[in-house]
């Protein structure tokens, strides 16, 4: 009898195991890994228009859409979002342009008002793999995220290439590229100081910002330091983040090898996009002169577990200082802890040691791997890393 129940369970097991083995070779492929690395082609608004972005509830030309063209040619679709107080006030204006795909910027009624204000802030906005900007819980959140001050806190918004309506195919150095064409475009045709702009990045698009920053801020000539950089939900790098990661949540891509460490490094080594973000941040605060650091993460999250932010903060306070790097127990240990009850904790590293610079980790009690950018607290530690 046991024999038997035995030899039932034992072909299932092998059958599932050699099924998990072939996944892991097909990963090994270049174009299969792109895609299962960045679901670009899972769209999920294939319904929807992006160009019209009152089908994902905003108000009638509270949005504006149009297409930003990268140095190498490529086209990526961008959402400006206008603050809802700020609409409110010059509604009446707005709803008499066109609606629609916009093909000069400049001339539209959206762009001239963030253009207008003085104290108007900017975030810059990079989302995670899969999907476009009207995806899921994007476009709840990219209303939330000026609720902090909805006067002054504008929304820039992209699709990397080849996601949504964005032309081309995804990299690595292609998604940094796209985030230079916002940021830098911003700054040089907009004539928004950087001081006014955060970037702000989600999952994978926490690698989009930290990798955005570092090429600005390294620059040979006219080096940009921006105001604040923030990631949501994000991960230390790439080969370090499939170890852990679990697809929508559940299903895991190296953990069950975690006995077998020989097994995780060998598939590792064909990671072709490696995103090393703990490396590429601490570039950009030994760069600057005062970047301000947050990295915020949900206890919750079950798609990139919430130490991946310790790693991030950990990585950023060693690049604040001019000696030996210190233990990750002597960097928990010097912290500076505060908490928030239900809502969150803080952990800020002293700025008698930050050199100038500001860096904060933030752990929030809820909202997962999504919905944690569309929280309260969220917004409020965004708007005041805006000086707001």
């Amino acid at each position: 009898m046991a024999r038997d129940l035995f030899k039932k369970a034992y072909w299932p097991l092998i059958a599932l195991g050699a099924t998990y083995f072939v996944i892991l070779g097909l990963l090994m492929v270049p174009w299969i890994q792109n895609n299962a690395i960045y679901m670009h082609r899972m769209k999920v608004t294939w319904r929807q228009n992006l160009t019209k972005p009152e089908e994902f509830g905003f108000a009638k030309n509270q949005v504006a859409p149009f297409f930003l063209k990268t140095p190498d040619g490529e086209d990526i679709f961008v959402w400006h979002v206008l603050p809802l107080g700020l609409y409110k006030e010059h509604r009446e204006s707005l709803v008499r342009q066109n609606t629609g795909l916009i093909t000069n910027p400049l001339e539209s009624e959206n762009i001239k008002l963030l253009i207008a204000d003085p104290e108007a802030r900017l975030i810059i906005h990079f989302h995670g793999n899969a999907g476009t900007v009207g995806a899921s819980w994007r476009p709840t959140y990219l209303r939330s995220l000026s609720a902090g001050d909805p006067s002054k806190i504008h929304i820039i918004a992209i699709d990397y290439r080849g996601f949504g309506l964005s032309s081309g195919a995804p990299s690595e150095q292609g998604l940094i590229t796209d985030g230079i064409t916002a940021v830098t475009w911003a700054v040089n045709t907009l004539g928004i100081s950087p001081s006014r702009i955060a970037v702000v990045g989600q999952s994978l698009g926490t690698a989009v910002a930290i990798g955005t920053a570092e090429k600005l801020a390294t620059r040979p000539t006219s080096p940009i330091e921006l105001g604040a950089v923030i990631t949501i939900a994000g991960f230390s790098n790439m080969k370090d983040l499939i170890l852990t990661y679990n697809i929508f949540g559940w299903l895991p891509v190296l953990s069950p090898l975690r006995p077998y460490p020989f097994l995780q490094r060998f598939f590792a080594k064909f990671i072709i996009d490696t995103w090393e973000s703990d490396r590429r941040l601490a570039s950009v605060i030994k760069s600057s002169k005062k970047l301000n650091f947050i990295v915020l993460h949900a206890y919750n999250d079950f798609d990139i577990p919430w130490q991946h932010s310790d790693r991030l903060f950990v990585t950023a306070a060693n690049a604040t200082q001019s000696g030996n790097e210190l233990t990750w127990l002597e960097i928990m240990g010097l912290k500076e802890k505060t908490e928030f009850g239900d809502e969150s904790y803080q952990n800020k590293w002293p700025t008698a040691r930050s050199n100038g610079h500001s860096i904060e980790q933030w752990v929030v009690r809820w909202g997962g791997h999504n919905q944690v950018v569309a929280s309260a607290g969220t917004s409020v530690i965004i708007a005041k890393a805006l000086g707001l």
